[in-house]
């Protein structure tokens, strides 16, 4: 695909990772937040499963947080090192990145517990 001058496709990639952030972060708190008001999280899967709100990668990271399944697709680090990459090019263009900000406190704090290697759903386990 091909987006511009140089240096657009990398950014471009950093608009799409954040969307990638943002679903799965997006993910641990629904999950987190169902399991707090005592349902079963897996319930919120199949509420969505095949709607307007789901998506694959809503079944395959929500799944794989459930069951504490986390073999690297892309891992938990470097969603940081990239959380970070956007928290930067956000501010060197006056942007707003709130829930990047979020996913990177999540994505960090699952880090510093020792899930670095694991992949980046593991976040889910910082909530």
């Amino acid at each position: 695909m091909r987006v511009g001058e140089a240096g657009q496709g990398s950014r471009l990639k950093l608009v799409a990772n954040s969307w990638v952030l943002t679903v799965v972060e997006g993910l641990a708190e629904a999950l987190t937040f169902a399991a707090r008001l005592d349902l079963d999280p897996a319930l919120f899967l199949e509420a969505v499963r095949g709607g307007a709100m789901d998506a694959p990668y809503v079944q395959l990271k929500g799944n794989a947080m459930l069951a504490g399944e986390f073999t690297p697709a892309f891992g938990l680090n470097g969603a940081v090192k990239d959380a970070a990459l956007m928290i930067d090019a956000a501010r060197s263009v006056d942007a707003e990145v709130a829930i990047v900000e979020i996913a990177h406190r999540y994505l960090t704090a699952a880090s510093k517990a020792g899930h670095g290697e694991e992949d980046m759903a593991a976040t889910y386990l910082a909530h």
